[in-house]
């Protein structure tokens, strides 16, 4: 078989999928014990969700929104199957081996698994998939695909995969979105391909039923779905086959007391995306359990624009890391329940170091700093000037659709704060995806906002730090350094040298050259009526799973 090899660069994140049973909320959050054994699951049920953001696109493979994966997992199925203890568990594949130099993986597949329009997943149809990664009809490349260098069928149900290098984020590729199956003839035939439909032949154990755009989604079991991972059976420790309802409906409601209402008031079963202000209401009310689990990969963080100014110069950006009392901030924004970053990487992450020091609040040392780079004045609304009479301003254009967990409130508590305390006048304005990417191909814009999930730290690293997409967004690969420690943690063979190459780049990019402002750590939190159980969760990747796990009772 002649073996295939990409012809383009990646950019887009890889999403993560590993799992583990929920815990139930009541007054506590999530850990290890579940709601999933409460009892035997009913089956053939209808389950409501009020969800806070719309997915983008239904195809899992152009998906771009952590908070949509939970939605996608009921449509598609992954290879492989994260289990908590970090290994790859056999799922649409029956399991893999890996060459002593970590470079070539075979993978071999079941040999009982349709695309709901009945085709079979075989060797050629996962052939057709990576085919159509490598092709130019692909918009949403990821970032895999830099480090793959060739795949072949070498036989009915096995497929062979070379990478370039020691890539540690392949295998997670292959238990998350970015690889998920699509039927060979939707890759040809389907018109809503980037967008995702009914016409986008999936192998997960839900189809869509009907879409209303901008109002609901509505999903409806397959009969012949029984490939499910094992090891999740095994969790669930249930006799019944997944998936349990038989009709999943998702409502979009981004008004955040519009959630609240509708799950108080028993208009939906369960909410995803709780809002701040609501949690201690929901988990003192005995009706309701509250769930979460804290994202994996990167914090939710600012990346400063060093290709002009203000943010060229050091000084300017260490007082915008020292200006203001972040954790403060965080506290008080997320009345409490939200988790301040106290570094790049995620308390979810294998990589995150609990003794790394970061950044602390120093008025007195921001100002200082402001005042040695020349912004010495003050006009007459408060705001530094500097010789010039120019005024310290700072403008961030965020994407609109991703901005989740107040994030806008977030960023203006911050404004606040560091017009108040060092006089920068510090803007943040959510826009459109056309507009705010017009902005980046201007240079106008002085800072990128973002959170990346990720199973392996060295997707979100990869997909952020070295940001690959026109225009570009994040400016870290300009020094040299950066690159260099990315690669060293990438290619590492311990975890031992993997975590010592991540401590220096987060201390680089944070304390050294202060590139990078990390915030706050996101979360996947959902509220139930008490009578809904079966909430599974990934304590690796942080997130929420699917909904063909989750029942009521009658």
């Amino acid at each position: 078989m002649a073996k295939r090899t990409f012809r383009t660069i990646a950019v887009a994140a890889v999403l993560a999928a590993g799992l583990s049973l929920s815990a139930c909320g009541g007054s506590s959050t999530a850990s290890t014990s579940s709601s999933a054994n409460s009892g035997t699951p009913v089956k053939g049920q209808t389950i409501t969700w009020g969800i806070e953001k719309e997915p983008e696109t239904l195809n899992p493979q152009a998906n771009g929104q952590d908070s949509s994966t939970p939605i996608l997992r009921n449509l598609t199925d992954s290879y492989l199957y994260l289990a908590d203890d970090g290994s790859y568990q056999p799922w649409l594949a029956t399991g893999y081996k890996q060459s002593d130099d970590q470079k070539t993986i075979d993978l071999t597949l079941r040999q009982d698994v349709t695309f709901s329009d009945g085709e079979k997943l075989d060797a050629d149809a996962v052939i057709a998939n990576f085919d159509y990664y490598a092709s130019k009809n692909n918009s949403h490349p990821a970032t895999w695909q830099e480090y793959l260098d060739s795949w072949k069928k070498t036989g009915d149900y096995t497929v062979e995969f070379t990478l370039k290098q020691v890539y540690p984020g392949f295998l997670a590729a292959l238990s998350d979105l970015s690889t998920a199956p699509i039927s060979p003839k939707s890759l040809k035939e389907s018109k809503e391909l980037a967008a995702g439909g009914k016409s986008v032949a999936l192998t997960g154990p839900y189809t869509i039923k009907e879409y209303k755009q901008g109002s609901q989604l509505t999903l409806e079991a397959r009969n012949d779905y029984k490939w499910a991972p094992q090891t999740l059976s095994k969790q669930l420790k249930s006799k019944e086959s997944l998936p349990y309802a038989k009709e999943l409906v998702f409502r979009f409601l981004p008004e955040a007391s519009t959630r609240t209402g509708a799950l108080t008031s028993g208009q939906v079963d369960i909410i995803n995306g709780v809002p701040s202000q609501d949690i201690n209401q929901i988990k003192s009310n005995s009706k309701f359990d509250y769930y979460q689990v804290l994202n994996s990969g990167t914090a939710y963080s600012l990346y400063f624009n060093t290709t002009k100014a203000p943010f060229n110069d050091v000084n300017v950006r260490k007082a915008f890391q020292l200006g203001a009392d972040y954790k403060a901030i965080v506290k008080s924004v997320y009345y409490g329940t939200g988790t301040y970053a106290d570094q790049s990487f995620s308390p979810a992450s294998v990589f995150y170091n609990k003794a790394f020091k970061g950044i602390t609040f120093d008025k007195a040392k921001a100002n200082k700093l402001l005042d040695e780079s020349g912004w010495k004045k003050r006009d007459a609304k408060g705001y530094r000037v500097n010789a010039k009479g120019e005024r310290l301003s700072i403008s961030l254009y965020s994407d609109a659709p991703y901005v989740r967990d107040s994030r806008d409130v977030l960023n203006q508590a911050i404004s606040s704060e560091l017009k108040k305390n060092v006089g920068i006048e510090f803007t943040f304005k959510a826009r459109d995806l056309g507009t705010v990417t017009e902005t980046w191909k201007k240079n106008t814009n002085d800072a990128f906002d973002n959170s990346m999930s990720g199973l392996d730290i060295s997707t979100s690293v990869d997909s952020v730090y070295l940001w690959k997409a026109d225009p570009n967004r994040v400016f870290l690969k300009n020094d040299q350094k950066v690159v260099d420690l990315i690669q060293q943690g990438q290619s590492a063979k311990t975890k031992k040298d993997r975590q010592t190459a991540y401590d220096k780049l987060q201390d680089y990019v944070i304390n050294d050259q202060a590139y990078v402002l990390p915030l706050y750590i996101p979360r996947d939190n959902w509220a139930a009526s008490k009578s809904v159980h079966g909430f599974v969760t990934s304590k690796v990747a942080g997130h929420l799973f699917s909904s063909g796990t989750v029942w009521k009772e009658q």
